[in-house]
């Protein structure tokens, strides 16, 4: 008896011991200072879900600490020494947790994202596999405007085992250095708030990295990083901004050929092809650096798009078509590292979809693309005319009674606004039976008020 006894408490222990290993105790670091505005959100995304709330305070005189007190953190205090990973590493070195989310006080994760990560490590704890080799989880930032419409996406470590050699490096713009893969999960996003122009404008963020970026360049000279880093921050509105200076820092980190961290480069070749595409005197080596970026990044999906640009310039109008869809299924698809153009810009794409299948005799790819922007601006007058004439086509001839009809999905025929912008338009392809049809719509007192109308 004492034999089997033995023998079941042999098989229990183990047990025990892997329901201890597969937990997950997620601890919540970050550090702050007069973050009174954004404290309780960025605590209230982990409250129920993770296992401590860690908040190093570096010099506050706001409300935050009292804030996050009230919320149930543990603050401690770091005295500021110009160095974000020095405090960012005091922080994790409180942490108890086997696992640890570092997002700044002007970030978060919506509900169900919470969920999803929880999910993963869960997944990740419980694969033997996957818990000896996964040391971090990569994941989306989605940097939004002050209308919460995301402009720049790029991916970064903010998730990873609380383990003594995963520290942060940098006095600014600091990342930690793995020592293993990742995990990249692009079904998870975490929201960022803080490089929008009201939150600059009142911080002076910009011009504190301004300097601490200077100053660690005087150190690293030829670091290309740096000079990208300090080039993004002069761009920014505010005392510092200087846009020549970004440019010649932007072209020479391009230049040296120095190892540079992929985000960093794709934003320098974003940074010049975007704002000198329609310079004459740089049309040739921006039409290079749209080849080259599109060669060496064709994931993303401004690169793909400048290349169509480059290509419809020269009158390839089949070539450009290819790299319009393909441009199209990049944007549709998951996992867009980085774009700072195309995310919030979607109808430029279109636009030149709608060119392009004009040149290519694409009806139907008009009618589509046209559809696509009206629906979503529909004050485009450069679209409206082709969509309107492409229904006129040969193998169309779309009667304009049913042409009024599909308007009339998209145009409020109660607004006198609306039905002056269709009724140029039809002027404008002469199609003077759907003028009439137009005109029919308007109310005696909208006819006096068009006749007064200036052409």
């Amino acid at each position: 008896m004492a034999g089997n006894k033995n023998r079941r408490q042999y098989h229990k222990a183990p047990d025990r011991t892997i329901r201890i290993i597969r937990s997950v105790r997620l601890s919540q670091c970050m550090i702050v200072k007069n973050e009174a505005k954004n404290i309780a959100r960025a605590l209230s995304w982990g409250k129920g879900h993770v296992f401590e709330q860690i908040v190093v305070d570096t010099g506050s005189t706001d409300n935050t600490v009292k804030i996050a007190e009230s919320m149930g953190a543990k603050v401690f205090h770091f005295e500021w020494i110009d160095d974000f990973s020095a405090a960012k590493n005091y922080a994790i070195e409180q942490a108890t947790g086997n696992w640890i989310a570092f997002l700044d006080a002007d970030e978060y994760f919506s509900n169900q994202d919470v969920l999803r990560l929880m999910q993963l490590l869960n997944g990740i704890e419980s694969d033997p596999s996957l818990r000896m080799m996964r040391t971090a989880i990569r994941c989306p930032i989605a940097n939004v405007d002050d209308d919460g419409k995301p402009f720049y996406i790029l991916q970064q470590d903010r998730i990873f085992r609380n383990a003594p050699e995963l520290r942060y490096s940098g006095k600014i713009h600091e990342s930690i250095i793995l020592t293993q893969p990742h995990f990249l999960a692009e079904d998870l996003t975490i929201i960022h708030t803080g490089y929008t122009s009201t939150v600059y404008a009142e911080t002076g963020k910009a011009e504190r990295n301004v300097a601490l970026i200077s100053a660690a360049l005087q150190q690293s000279p030829d670091d290309s990083d740096l000079k990208c880093y300090l080039a993004d921050s002069l761009r920014v509105p505010g005392e510092s901004q200087d846009i020549e200076e970004a440019e010649r820092l932007y072209r020479e980190a391009l230049a040296s050929n120095a190892p540079m961290l992929k985000q960093l480069k794709q934003s320098a070749l974003n940074f010049l092809i975007a704002t000198y595409f329609e310079d004459p005197n740089k049309q040739d080596e921006n039409y290079d650096l749209c080849q080259k970026a599109y060669e060496e990044f064709p994931d993303n999906p401004d690169f793909c798009y400048y290349f169509a640009r480059k290509l419809f310039v020269e009158k390839d109008y089949k070539a450009t078509w290819n790299k319009l869809i393909e441009c199209e299924n990049l944007l549709q698809g998951a996992g867009v590292a980085v774009s700072r153009f195309i995310i919030n810009n979607a109808l430029l794409l279109f636009y030149l979809m709608v060119l392009t299948a004009e040149e290519l005799g694409k009806v139907d790819e008009v009618i589509r693309c046209a559809t696509l922007i009206l629906k979503e601006d529909k004050y485009q007058h450069g679209v409206l005319a082709p969509y309107l004439a492409a229904f006129k086509r040969p193998g169309y001839e779309t009667s304009d009674e049913d042409i009024l009809n599909l308007l009339r999905k998209i145009y409020d025929f109660n607004s006198i606004k609306d039905k002056f912008e269709i009724l140029k338009t039809a002027k404008e392809i002469k199609n003077m039976h759907l003028v009439g049809l137009i005109l029919s719509e308007f109310s005696p007192e909208e006819m006096e008020w068009l006749v007064k109308a200036p052409e």
